[in-house]
């Protein structure tokens, strides 16, 4: 039986990583995941901060 013409070659051989824009790309996702994170942070202090907390004092 004869094979496919290219069966045995390396598909992938010519395949070459564009490093610029995968560092690029890495560099923007933890600078949003960075910039929501300290948001979160952020705003869950400033909604609590004006908000003082009921204690109960117990009279004997």
């Amino acid at each position: 039986m004869s094979s496919p013409k290219g069966a045995g070659a390396d598909l992938d051989a010519d395949f070459v990583y564009d490093y610029y824009t995968l560092r690029l790309g890495g560099l923007i996702f933890a600078g949003v995941i960075v910039f929501l994170s300290i948001i979160l942070l952020a705003g869950n202090k400033m909604r609590k901060c004006g908000k003082s907390k009921n204690r109960q004092v117990e009279q004997d």
